[in-house]
């Protein structure tokens, strides 16, 4: 919060305020790239196999002018596409390069496929809601060839047939579901591998506004990194003290560091016998969980022959993207802007600038059913976060009995002024009787709220259609407990009103705010 509205707070955590011209343009004047033939040969080669539109792949042939820049953001490669807020990101850095082209700073938009993550479980699933907006899990649990293998070399099973089925009679009454299922079945198929997958649906989604994949596992990508991670080797324990250093600042600042630094940590993860393992260190030495120790000398042999072997952990993942990628800016989710307070104190020490961290767009949809039972009731999406009994009040109130939410409202304040009006007679006579009075104010609250929850469900008791809006509008709005955006996938919302629903997203996305917005479609 104070990264969006207060930033002189966070100020020395960060390059720059986000909504702010000048802090692209500082970023951009700092940048310096070497590797621009290499990388564009490399994002060719992954885009044409991705299924790349021509206006994505000519932004690829644009990076090889140094007076281009990348607007980057990225996601763990979920299933389908992951939770909706995945769309909004990759929509976000769209507009935002949009916006940085027209202001004379020229930008294309990278997705950062984080196939190089290990934990499958995460982004093994997906959610849509039924026709009862119901949350529905679908899931493929994938053939993976280690336990804690990176997500990049697990494949997708024979069961995603079954699952895509399945999701195909979820939307049947859907009206562009035709379309969307033709996508998904191009894309997901059994044993594709997990990154591939979610690339060819992204690639499909937004490449009319050439937006580029780049699949972070993948050897000439490490090659070009090597550099990042001999450091990462070489300096862990002078980098592992810029962090703590950084984790100490940050709370004596009023705030926490998102990634726990601890006195082994290093920035690394190596392979081992097919699996993901963090590397540590201690007393200078090297230590693999399933490995025992190695040897620096070793692990930057390793490095040099199979570099692939190696990758970074969430806080040095930032730096390897900016040491292959012209970054001006970076598109981030809460928890990401946080550790890139930590990612801060890094950058220095690979000789990187950092680029400016900007929010990501917030959103929750409406569709029309929902639209009128909000206009009915008069509710706004804030009635439905502060839980079951709030909504079940405000329904009441404006779809049964109108007025006496009010008049009850009126009630406990008039009692509550009696109350207080009293303090100061109770003082006068025995100061010590203060604490029965304040017990008995907060037995009263109590009371009072209770009665005026048994009241709103008595009255939704006798409206059935009452508690069914209800019902439906807290799973819709407020899906167990969370953000419609985290919870339901955004292929739902793409089934029900069509691939425009891109477009009306990317035109309501603000580049000096990131306020969260409510949308109709």
């Amino acid at each position: 919060m104070d990264y969006l509205y207060h930033f002189d707070r966070t100020a020395p955590f960060y390059s720059g305020p986000p909504f702010q011209l000048s802090s692209f343009q500082r970023v951009a004047h700092q940048l310096t790239t070497t590797s621009r033939p290499k990388l564009v040969e490399i994002l060719l080669r992954q885009n044409e196999l991705l299924g790349a539109s021509k206006a994505s792949l000519e932004n690829v042939r644009r990076l090889a002018d140094p007076s281009t820049y990348v607007v980057a953001t990225g996601q763990q490669v979920g299933l389908f596409s992951g939770p909706a807020f995945t769309l909004y990101k990759a929509l976000t850095a769209v507009r935002l390069a949009q916006h940085l082209s027209d202001q004379g700073l020229p930008c294309v938009s990278v997705f950062w496929l984080a196939t190089e993550d290990h934990d499958l479980e995460e982004v093994a699933n997906t959610a849509v809601l039924d026709e009862e907006y119901n949350l529905v899990q679908l899931a493929d649990s994938g053939q993976r060839p280690a336990p804690q293998s990176s997500v990049g070399f697990v494949k997708l099973s024979a069961a995603i047939s079954t699952v895509l089925d399945r999701l195909d009679s979820l939307l049947a009454t859907a009206p562009a579901r035709i379309e969307l299922m033709a996508d998904l079945r191009a894309s997901y198929r059994p044993g594709a591998p997990w990154g591939q997958a979610f690339g060819r649906l992204m690639a499909r989604l937004f490449g009319r506004w050439g937006v580029v994949m780049l699949d972070a596992l993948d050897e000439d990508i490490h090659r070009l990194a090597q550099p990042v991670y001999t450091r990462a080797l070489q300096q862990a324990p002078s980098l592992r003290d810029k962090l703590r250093l950084r984790t100490a600042q940050l709370e004596a600042a009023g705030y926490h560091a998102q990634v726990n630094v601890t006195d082994d940590s290093t920035l690394l993860f190596v392979a081992h016998e097919g699996n993901r393992l963090a590397l540590r260190q201690q007393g200078g030495k090297f230590l693999l969980k399933e490995d025992g120790q190695v040897t620096a000398s070793s692990l930057e042999d390793r490095l040099r022959s199979r570099p692939l072997d190696f990758t970074p952990n969430a806080l040095l993942r930032p730096i390897v993207q900016d040491q292959l990628l012209p970054t001006v800016a970076y598109v981030a989710g809460p928890a990401e802007l946080a550790y890139h307070a930590q990612v801060n104190a890094l950058y220095p020490e690979f000789g990187r600038p950092q680029p400016v961290i900007f929010p990501r767009a917030s959103f929750t949809l409406m569709d029309g059913r929902v639209q009128r039972w909000m206009e009915r009731y008069q509710l706004c999406v804030e009635d439905a976060w502060q839980g079951e009994e709030h909504l079940r009040r405000r329904i009441a109130a404006s779809g049964f009995a109108p007025g006496w939410s009010e008049r009850l409202d009126q009630t406990e304040r008039e009692l509550t002024n009696l109350l207080e009006n009293l303090r100061a007679d109770i003082e006068t006579i025995d100061p010590t009787l203060l604490n029965v009075l304040n017990h008995t104010q907060e037995k009263f609250k109590y009371q009072f709220e209770r009665l005026k929850g048994k009241i709103s469900r008595a009255a939704l008791r006798r409206s059935e259609e009452l508690a069914r809006h209800q019902l439906l509008l807290l799973r819709y709005l407020y899906p167990e407990r969370k953000l419609q955006e985290r919870a339901v996938s955004g292929i739902y919302f793409l089934a029900r009103a069509g691939y425009g629903l891109l477009d009306h997203l990317l035109g309501n996305i603000q580049t000096h705010s990131s306020d969260h917005q409510v949308l109709g479609y």
